[in-house]
């Protein structure tokens, strides 16, 4: 049975989360309408004022074969990585043959989301990770039937995570119960960051269940 699973690794470990040290207050984002058959994370969006600097940074990287900048917008641009075979979490993926559905940073952490068609997939990648002295977690592995909602709305789970904790903290009530700051500090990025979310998040959902009703 299909399984969807999340697994950590420290920044450190991760080639983009050693680029993001010189550019911090930069967002990563995985596109879901972007194909990413040809590869694991091919194609990901970054964000922020700083998007040349990040790319130089990470096409240093002893991880990434090359980076291109496909696409420019106001406040960022979709990227393309290929990286190399050598040991890393990338690695690990690629030989599991999961698919990689959502990366993101959370404190310290490097947290991926993937599914796989099986339990022993991801088992793969904890004894490759063993193997080879890479300092993984595996945070939770649920089947699809109990995967958390949100998939059937669009949102990714950065959004959906981002949304209900400024709903919680009552960001939306009036007077409003916490602010962009507050909140940056929970997901350890920038107010700009965690406004642009939300509003991409907000979007979706929109979009998802409210537009072609009337």
């Amino acid at each position: 049975m299909s399984v969807i699973a999340e697994l950590s690794v420290p920044v450190e470990e991760f080639p983009l989360g050693r680029a993001l040290a010189a550019t911090p207050d930069m967002e990563i984002e995985l596109d879901r309408i972007v194909p990413t058959g040809d590869g694991v994370l091919p194609f990901f969006w970054v964000w922020g004022d700083d998007v040349e600097t990040f790319v130089s940074e990470l096409a240093d990287e002893s991880g990434i074969d090359e980076v291109a900048m496909l696409d420019r917008v106001s406040d960022g641009a979709l990227v393309r990585a290929t990286w190399t075979d050598e040991p890393g979490i990338v690695e690990a993926i690629v030989e599991s043959e999961a698919t990689l559905l959502e990366v993101a940073r959370r404190d310290e952490v490097w947290k991926f989301q993937l599914r796989s068609s099986d339990r022993e997939s991801v088992a793969g990648i904890q004894r490759y990770a063993a193997d080879n002295d890479i300092d993984l977690r595996l945070d939770w592995i649920h089947t699809l039937t109990e995967v958390e909602a949100g998939d059937q709305y669009g949102l990714t789970g950065q959004q959906r995570r981002t949304i209900v904790a400024a709903f919680a903290a009552g960001y939306f009530d009036e007077p409003r119960g916490t602010t962009l700051e507050e909140l940056s500090e929970e997901f350890d990025i920038s107010p700009r960051a965690v406004a642009k979310r939300m509003r991409r998040g907000l979007r979706n959902l929109v979009a998802a269940t409210l537009v072609g009703e009337e």
